[in-house]
């Protein structure tokens, strides 16, 4: 009797040892997947990291882009402004030298109304864009 006992109790101390191997080796794939999992994350976090930055450098370098676009826009009217105002003086000195009161009404009232309507047209301009 001894002996079966003995038996049984081998083979449930052999079943137990099987059960432990087969969590052992489960807990060991588990581990397996967790560090991988962290890796994968990892380098999820770290590519994230690298697109952000490259976006935010694109966006700022498109921002520069359009901040030069506007500011030779501007630098052209400047000019443009700058070159009609030389020539409506140029014209009215000319015009006093010679002595034509009238003519110098004239241009000064011409000038007034072009500045005046162009003035106009790009204050709507402005709104529409904005």
């Amino acid at each position: 009797m001894k002996d079966q006992e003995l038996l049984e109790v081998n083979h449930e101390i052999e079943r137990i040892n099987e059960k432990v191997k087969n969590i052992e080796q489960i807990a060991s794939t588990i581990e397996k997947l967790a560090e991988h999992g962290l890796e994968s994350w990892d380098k999820y976090l770290i590519q994230k990291d690298e697109r952000e930055k490259r976006d935010a450098g694109l966006a700022s370098a498109k921002h520069e882009r359009e901040l030069e676009l506007e500011s030779k826009v501007n630098k052209r009217a400047m000019i443009i402004l700058g070159g009609s105002i030389f020539s409506v003086v140029l014209l009215i000195l000319v015009a006093m030298l010679k002595d034509q009161n009238e003519l110098v009404k004239i241009i000064l009232t011409s000038s007034l109304a072009i500045a005046g309507g162009a003035g106009i047209t790009n204050m709507f301009k402005k709104s529409k864009n904005s």
